[in-house]
């Protein structure tokens, strides 16, 4: 699971800037596509990651930041967003279609290789902090039978499975993967149908996006930086066209509940603090 929801995250953000396309007559759409596909409709896709590519000092990069107090903010006001989702599927289709049409198949795996062991080179002890993060916190009280759920998001987790750029990473890593990762995994409530459990309130929400960067900050520099990499290639083959054509799935699915434009201006502010927060990792 927490692959392919990093490779989502990862691809997604690669190309976020080019979804400054206006919808006609809507100002405040143009504002809320650019910003939640650059930086929420990845997020939702996703439980797993918020910044793939990064590298951890010694000490955390994110914990008493103004990084932490901004994906806190953010975590708060896409809240109430994303339990309005009814199906977040429309966006990875066209978004695995956009894969499919305008990146090279070389490099779209490329990405996926990387990222993949990008994703081994985590430490244990990240993986094991996280599990306790969503446990103790985030998922604390949540049942699978009563949560509110992620709509589409089993199905969509399965298609990326199934990607020709999943498909053609070893085998013998994804078993590895599915190893390391299962104690956090399994601390992630799913209803029947696949779909994963949001948290429980507003405040487990903001406690995720905390804890989704510190385990990804624990990515090593070499393997950070490789996948950086990776991802850039892969990201300049999507012209501002092509990226525009996920305009429409995205505001479908996001701009559909008044609360969009408060997730919209936290995406605004905590963005410079991730790209800074990359670079200064990255350059160490």
């Amino acid at each position: 699971m927490l692959f392919n929801n990093a490779l989502a995250l990862t691809l997604l953000l690669s190309g976020a800037a080019a979804f400054n396309v206006a919808p006609k007559n809507n100002p405040m759409l143009s504002d809320v596509n650019k910003n939640i596909a650059g930086m929420v409709a990845a997020g939702v896709i996703s439980a797993a990651a918020l910044l793939p590519g990064a590298a951890m000092a010694a000490d955390s990069l994110v914990v008493g930041t103004p990084l932490e107090t901004k994906l806190s903010n953010f975590g708060e006001a896409s809240y109430p967003v994303f339990n309005s989702i009814k199906d977040v599927s429309p966006i990875a289709d066209s978004f695995l279609g956009l894969v499919n049409t305008k990146v090279k198949a070389a490099d779209a795996s490329e990405v996926a290789k990387t990222a993949v062991d990008g994703l081994l080179a985590i430490p244990d002890s990240s993986v094991l902090e996280y599990r306790g993060v969503l446990r103790q916190v985030v998922y604390s009280g949540v049942k699978p039978d009563t949560c509110v759920t992620l709509g589409g998001s089993g199905s969509t987790l399965q298609k990326f499975a199934n990607s020709d750029a999943v498909k053609s990473v070893d085998s013998a890593k994804f078993d590895a993967l599915k190893k390391k990762f299962t104690p956090a995994n399994t601390a992630v409530p799913t209803a029947k149908n696949g779909d994963i459990c949001l948290p429980g309130s507003a405040a487990a929400s903001s406690k995720l996006w905390v804890a989704q960067a510190e385990l990804t900050l624990s990515m090593p520099k070499d393997e950070a930086s490789a996948l950086v990499a990776s991802i850039a290639k892969a990201g300049k083959q999507a012209t501002r066209p092509a990226i525009a054509t996920l305009v429409p799935a995205a505001e479908g699915v996001f701009t559909k509940n008044p609360e969009a434009l408060k997730m919209v201006l936290a995406g605004k502010d905590v963005e410079p603090n991730v790209i800074a927060t990359v670079k200064a990792a990255l350059s160490k």
